[in-house]
């Protein structure tokens, strides 16, 4: 579902910080401070064809876990996701012109936090590990990028293509801002699209 509503001015020439309100704001409201397997959120600021992007997501969304890597497969695992976050643009246009001018990519959160667990609203097999250290904690990733897209128009059509490459996200929650509108979208069951002009 997407909703749209116009801006009542021009934004300033930078998005980042109003992107990053206007998402901490309206995701607050939505999910307040909840860590949700299966949930993400992305942040999306476009200005002419620049695209500001700020994504967060659970670590077990897009390693399968939240503990520390065990074995050299666990740690090629999480280089590989690193290198994939920093690397390819988390949204694209139709034509796939959409290119990382820049990225960071960050993960935080304690892998041994136990006192956080109880207000999961569903039990997985990934609570507890099995050397006896209890239940895993909250491990989130926040990813900055910044996209260069040609082409780009007023109505554009982006493509999640994050949710293809981590199927473990269930929900993608969306919030989106250009220099004459703002919005917000909610993805799931199979959606990957969402556009500016809707």
């Amino acid at each position: 579902m997407n909703t749209k509503h116009p801006l009542r001015r021009t934004l300033p020439a930078c998005l980042s910080l109003t992107v990053a309100v206007l998402g901490a704001n309206a995701l607050a409201t939505e999910n307040p401070g909840a860590h949700r397997h299966g949930h993400a959120q992305l942040q999306v600021a476009v200005e002419a064809n620049r695209v500001d992007l700020i994504f967060t997501s659970p670590a077990h969304n897009l390693a399968g876990f939240e503990r520390d890597a065990r074995t050299p497969e666990e740690e090629q695992r999480l280089e590989d996701i690193a290198e994939w976050l920093s690397s390819q643009p988390l949204v694209d246009v139709n034509a796939g012109s959409c290119t990382v001018a820049a990225a960071e990519v960050h993960a935080s959160g304690a892998p041994h936090d136990r006192h956080h667990q109880d207000h999961h609203d569903h039990h997985d097999h990934h609570d507890h590990d099995d050397d006896g250290h209890g239940q895993e904690g909250h491990r989130e990733y926040e990813v900055t990028q910044q996209l260069d897209c040609s082409d780009m128009s007023a109505d554009q059509t982006f493509t999640a293509e994050v949710m293809a490459r981590f199927p473990e996200i269930e929900v993608l929650s969306v919030q989106w801002v250009s220099e004459t509108a703002q919005g917000s979208a909610r993805l799931e069951g199979g959606q990957t699209g969402f556009s500016l002009g809707d």
